[in-house]
């Protein structure tokens, strides 16, 4: 670029002094371009990687109260298998608080969160499991026969539903 400017200094007409203030003022630009251009980018990328996880903190907390229901359920199925027929007072003062414990934490699960791990998790895991183990817990504070039976099904259906899909749920990873 050539133009005539006179230098600051001399007051004499100088190309080389406009060309170096043209650069430097181009090269501003070309810099505040490439940072607004990158910071885009970054934009656009984040906006990406947040499309891709469907997974929202509310989401992420009814994954946890439900990985803590499957927890507490089958920390208390391993106690009831280990005690056999008859449990101590104490185990089953375990098995109805490990119960409870199962009960509470599935009624916390969102069902936006159940829809989106699969269209018909929801109905398995409101109507097989959750009523599973409120039988089962109904069960365990006044012997009910009934109620235990309808319980195993119930539980039962659900575990065979859940293994026939496992590979289509899909939950978020939980950190322990």
């Amino acid at each position: 670029m050539w133009a005539e400017r006179t230098h600051p200094d001399s007051g004499k007409l100088s190309a080389s002094c406009y060309n170096r203030n043209v650069m430097i003022s181009n090269g501003f630009r070309h810099s505040f371009t490439t940072m607004l251009c990158c910071a885009l980018l970054v934009a656009s990328l984040s906006a990406c990687l947040k499309k891709d996880d469907p997974w929202n903190e509310k989401d992420r907390e009814s994954s946890i109260h439900y990985y803590n229901s499957q927890r507490a359920n089958r920390e208390a199925t391993r106690i009831i298998d280990r005690a056999g027929n008859q449990f101590s007072p104490k185990e089953k003062a375990a098995v109805q608080a490990l119960t409870l414990q199962a009960l509470r934490e599935a009624e916390k699960v969102d069902n936006e969160f159940l829809d989106k791990v699969s269209p018909e998790f929801k109905k398995h895991f409101r109507g097989e499991f959750q009523v599973a183990v409120r039988l089962a817990l109904r069960n365990l504070q006044s012997p009910d026969y009934e109620a235990a039976k309808e319980s195993t099904v119930l539980f039962s259906n659900f575990v065979d539903w859940f293994d026939a899909h496992r590979d289509e749920l899909i939950m978020p990873e939980v950190k322990n």
